[in-house]
């Protein structure tokens, strides 16, 4: 057994979630900080988890050509860079390479993507630093993300010229606070540090609600918790690459979605028509006013975008989104596909989360016309990128057809549960016998099931998408179907009484123009109350039980079966709401749900689907 401290000996194969080399050992993922696929390493296991091992490396046995020094002595101790031990034109590749994996991970077509444009300076860029102080030893540093542990820290070699000059002036003066961030206007020179600090030791200011920087020529105000890119001249670069991705001719209306302080809605502005710039954050709302007023054909909504976005129909001739890390709310989605514009540029620091948001968003109207990573980030494997979509009338068509709802289930549970959404479906029963295959495990059956009734009911069906769900009860490692007598019931639920179980199902939505199906699965582990014998009884010669898994409905009232549940509600009852609406999403397809729906139980995946 692998154990902490450790040293193995690993043959590096590609990059993991965080940027570090991955590979396997014993059955176990390992990512090794300080490899480079390809190479051959000793590396001391530092962590171990439920999702693996986290190492770094101790000794190279087989160098990449690709390997250097790295330039910070801290490097290894310090996580905040990953990649200071490979060349720059192989980090370069290697970010190439992580959007294209991504791309490719929602079955996207990922040969179209750029080389990344690199950065102009490898070091020295960042405008930007958040730093940790430990009071009892007075200094200031960074948190390992792995480890946990302080790193002290008194110059870094990716941050600006000027915030290294001003964490010097603060090094050893900061105990009055535990953290503290410096932002600083590479072609301004001005700065601001949160928070305020007394100490009269400190020769710096301090507490400033804000600082300027210039970017392609124009003064930006941006105050202490407002966005900022935090590469200035790639900032700028990426301004360039959007205004040339629109195609602008000077008679657009465009929406600029996530706007910040404003910055791409004022560099736009002079070749539209008229920007309409979407930002919730009060802060930065204040600093885009600043930013705009003397520009009179932006209009500024302070607002989320999910909220606003809806309410603008078709009004742009181009969209900019640019949301956080997570991508865009379901909603934005629904929105960018129901009311498309003719050209749509989405920009992301995370290409996972645009890949998904690319995948809903080409099983709408749009079609991929460019996708060209920026790198932003160097020294790490972060990569900004930008994709660029255009409007596919023929898309367009096929995806308002995919909007039509089939419920493959004759189960009048599975057809209130839509109903209380609000959704409109049509019904149309599979007629699937639900045998039971040899050697699937529970999960994969409920999804075979599932998958099989969908593909059933889309023969009948020359355009829509079909929804079908099959619902599996476990007791132990025995499966209960639904109770072929009264007889049958009683056992059934004698055998699960007082005791845990889990109920499996699994849904498909299938489209059926063109059989493409997803599918999947949702598990709650159910515990049953201590009924009695002649609870049992009653309930069996109501009937309920002989049409449902495990006979019993957790939503029956009067006989009450379940003492509590881990995990989804509507899992339980037979169709899990958050597995399907995620599934529906991945396939281009967006319920129109009520605002008066609220789901049973406390599934807060389900609760996310409120309004969306």
């Amino acid at each position: 057994m692998v154990e902490q401290f450790d040293s193995i000996k690993v043959k590096l194969e590609g990059i993991g979630e965080f940027g570090e080399a991955a590979s396997a050992y014993q059955g176990f993922r390992v990512s090794v900080f300080g490899g480079i696929p390809g190479e051959t390493v000793e590396a001391r296991v530092i962590r171990i988890s439920h999702t693996g091992l986290d190492a770094v490396v101790e000794k190279v046995i087989e160098a990449s050509p690709d390997r250097r020094s790295a330039v910070c002595e801290k490097f290894g101790e310090c996580s905040g860079c990953q990649w200071q031990h490979i060349r720059y034109s192989r980090q370069l590749e290697l970010k190439q390479e992580l959007v294209r994996r991504a791309l490719k991970s929602q079955g996207l077509d990922s040969a179209g993507v750029q080389p990344v444009q690199a950065s102009p300076d490898e070091f020295g860029y960042r405008n930007h630093a958040r730093l940790t102080v430990r009071r009892r030893i007075n200094q200031i540093g960074f948190i390992n993300r792995v480890s946990r542990r302080f790193v002290p820290i008194d110059q870094c070699p990716i941050m600006a010229e000027g915030i290294n000059s001003l964490m010097a002036a603060l090094f050893g003066r900061c105990a009055e606070t535990t953290q503290f961030s410096i932002r600083y206007g590479i072609n301004t020179d001005d700065y601001l540090i949160q928070p305020r600090m007394l100490n009269p030791e400190i020769t710096v200011t301090t507490g400033q609600p804000h600082y300027f920087e210039v970017m392609s020529g124009r003064k930006f105000r941006v105050s202490s918790p407002a966005f900022f890119q935090v590469n200035t001249p790639q900032a700028e670069r990426l301004a360039d690459l959007i205004r040339t991705r629109l195609q602008l001719s000077g008679s657009e209306t465009i929406i600029d979605a996530y706007a910040g302080v404003g910055t791409f809605a004022a560099l736009l502005a002079p070749y539209a028509k008229k920007v309409i710039a979407i930002e919730e954050s009060g802060a930065a709302v204040k600093d885009a006013r600043v930013n705009v007023r003397d520009i009179p054909n932006i209009e500024l909504l302070e607002a989320k975008t999910e909220s606003v976005l809806p309410h603008l129909g078709r009004l742009a001739d181009a969209i900019i989104i640019d949301p956080s890390r997570s991508g865009c709310h379901p909603a934005v989605l629904k929105s960018l596909s129901f009311y498309p514009p003719k050209r749509l540029v989405y920009v992301s620091c995370n290409p996972e989360a645009l890949a998904c948001d690319l995948r809903v968003l080409t099983r709408g109207p749009y079609a991929v016309n460019d996708i060209s990573p920026v790198d932003l980030f160097p020294q790490t494997y972060h990569v900004e990128t930008l994709a660029t979509l255009i409007l596919d009338e023929n898309k367009e068509k096929n995806f308002h057809a995919r909007q039509k709802l089939v419920l493959a289930s004759a189960s009048p549970r599975r057809s209130e549960v839509l109903t209380a959404m609000g959704l409109v479906f049509e019904v149309a029963a599979s007629e699937i016998a639900e045998a039971l295959t040899e050697g699937l495990s529970p999960e994969e059956q409920a999804k075979a099931h599932a998958v099989n009734k969908a593909a059933a009911v889309a023969e009948r069906y020359g355009a829509g998408t079909i929804i079908a769900a099959d619902t599996i009860v476990v007791s132990g490692d025995e499966i209960l179907g639904k109770p072929g007598s009264a007889e049958e019931a009683t056992a059934m639920l004698r055998k699960l009484r007082g005791k845990t179980h889990r109920v499996v199902s699994g849904v498909a939505v299938t489209d059926a123009a063109n059989g493409e199906d997803i599918a999947g699965f949702s598990t709650t582990l159910v515990t049953m109350r201590h009924y009695t014998d002649e609870e049992i009884e009653h309930y069996v010669k109501t009937g309920s039980p002989l049409d449902k898994a495990g006979a019993y409905g957790i939503q029956d009232k009067a006989f009450n079966p379940v003492s509590h549940i881990k995990g989804c509600y509507l899992n339980v009852v037979g169709l899990p709401v958050c597995l399907m609406q995620g599934l529906l999403l991945k396939l281009g397809v967006h319920p129109t749900v009520s605002t008066n729906w609220r789901p049973d139980g406390n599934c807060q995946d389900c609760r996310k689907w409120q309004c969306a």
